[in-house]
């Protein structure tokens, strides 16, 4: 009885994924394409170099006080337990005493079955002490109770220092005003323009300038009117659903359970989107640069910025002199939400010992190990604590980057909304599969949005 009590318990919590591969993962392979020019990747010694970047000569001393066996729950992909074994043995330098055992998702055959199991685990105690958040439903954990407040445990640590971080990254992440899923690293989401046809236009851009959605659309609009563009898609390597994936995230509000889907904004936003051009084969892992000058083959792509990569740095320096392509700029929602994504870790509400498990949270959010060159993290995401990444930007972009360095971190700190994928990727598949009958004609604007309201209004409310 307790076992079924524990599974209905689950049922409303539960966040269904398709596929092993994250869509993080997805672009982050799109990204490291070769261009049509060959990637500019800059060597270590390089990077090195340029930055001043050094082994640190001092460790901190070893802290003796803290005792705890703890277990990390985390999703088995590629690298990933590899990764958090390379944090805790380097934790283990500083907190001899507190050791963290990884619990991966091996007994599980795919995403779905891992959310269940772990929610299960967490409705009963068992599912550890430390979880990796990604894939996980966090704002639903924070919600049900089985997430330890963060904010008490930051305030109760004399050496966390806020003003060390992207503030505007972890308010980003709160549920009910309150902390409990911790950003560790994060991603602005961009976008960048044919920079033919946004000249063409006239539009103007600049490195984190924001632009929104429905800016875009009407800037692609504007373009298939051009004789040269008629027949250039809006988006090159995906679908409609790259919209939604963004307009989404600031129209869906989980903490106060309200939708604005129903909205004449919102309609007016699904008929712009419905009239543009699509590519029929929209596939991501296309080339960066392709020869026919047009980027992955669209009128524009979305993309996250990542700041601790050379690959990424030597591509991203290119194409600020690039003729085919714009700088990147800020994606905003039509509602003023600047985008990003992000990778947290949450300690669970039944930790016996939560000192120790925000130790290692804490651990992660100063670790200066995306700094080495050679060290790099696979994710490249920008690192939370706002002076070390100034300092990866500077091993990675140079030094002699300050202006773009600046113009990037200014971007960085002013993030707000997280993407609706990370926060509710079930209800996302629930709204598209609906937006799909609109776009295959077989519902009006009017029909799809009061059915993707309806939809919402249910989730939200389970």
């Amino acid at each position: 009885m307790k076992k079924l009590l524990l599974m209905a318990l689950c049922m409303l919590l539960l966040l269904c994924a398709a596929g092993c591969q994250s869509e993080q993962d997805k672009v982050y392979d799109a990204l490291m394409a070769s261009s049509s020019e060959g990637p500019r990747e800059l060597s270590s010694q390089e990077a090195a170099a340029t930055s001043g970047w050094a082994e640190p000569e001092e460790k901190p001393q070893p802290d003796t006080k803290l005792e705890a066996d703890l277990v990390l729950c985390t999703y088995t992909s590629d690298a990933t337990v590899e990764i958090w074994q390379d944090y805790i043995r380097e934790f283990n330098e500083t907190y001899p005493n507190i050791h963290i055992e990884v619990k991966d998702s091996e007994a599980v055959s795919d995403v779905s079955g891992y959310i269940t199991r772990t929610t299960v685990e967490l409705m009963s105690g068992e599912a550890g002490d430390i979880l990796d958040m990604e894939w996980l439903p966090a704002q639903r954990y924070s919600m049900s109770g089985v997430l330890a407040e963060l904010d008490s445990l930051m305030e109760a640590d004399p050496d966390f220092a806020g003003d060390k971080y992207y503030t505007n990254v972890l308010d980003g992440m709160r549920c009910g005003g309150k902390l409990y899923a911790m950003p560790y690293e994060f991603a602005p989401v961009g976008i960048r323009l044919d920079k033919k046809a946004a000249d063409a236009l006239e539009a103007e851009y600049e490195t984190g300038k924001p632009i929104k959605v429905s800016e875009v659309l009407a800037l692609a609009a504007l373009a298939n009117e051009l004789p040269e563009y008629a027949e250039l898609p809006v988006l090159g390597y995906c679908l409609w659903d790259g919209f939604n994936f963004a307009e989404l995230s600031s129209r869906i509000n989980e903490n106060e359970k309200t939708a604005d889907l129903d909205s004449d904004s919102f309609i007016q936003y699904l008929t712009a989107m419905k009239a543009l051009r699509y590519s029929e084969n929209a596939q991501i892992g296309a080339s960066l640069m392709p020869d026919d000058g047009n980027l992955f083959g669209g009128f524009c792509s979305i993309v996250n910025l990542w700041t601790a990569n050379q690959m990424f740095a030597g591509n991203y320096l290119d194409m600020l002199d690039s003729p085919s392509v714009t700088p990147m700029m800020a994606l905003e929602t039509d509602e003023g939400g600047r985008l990003y994504t992000a990778k947290s870790l949450a300690v669970a509400s039944s930790c016996k010992n939560k000192e120790a498990a925000f130790a290692f949270l804490k651990f992660v959010l100063d670790s200066e190990r995306k700094l080495d060159p050679e060290n790099y993290l696979r994710t490249a995401f920008a690192p939370v604590n706002r002076d070390v990444n100034k300092r990866a930007m500077e091993v990675y972009y140079g030094k002699d980057q300050g202006e773009e360095i600046q113009a990037i971190d200014k971007w960085c700190g002013e993030v707000d909304t997280v993407v609706f994928y990370d926060r509710s990727r079930e209800l996302l598949e629930k709204l598209n599969e609906i937006c799909s009958q609109y776009m295959r004609d077989l519902l009006t604007a009017e029909e799809c949005a009061q059915q993707m309201q309806d939809m919402a209004f249910i989730y939200l409310r389970e």
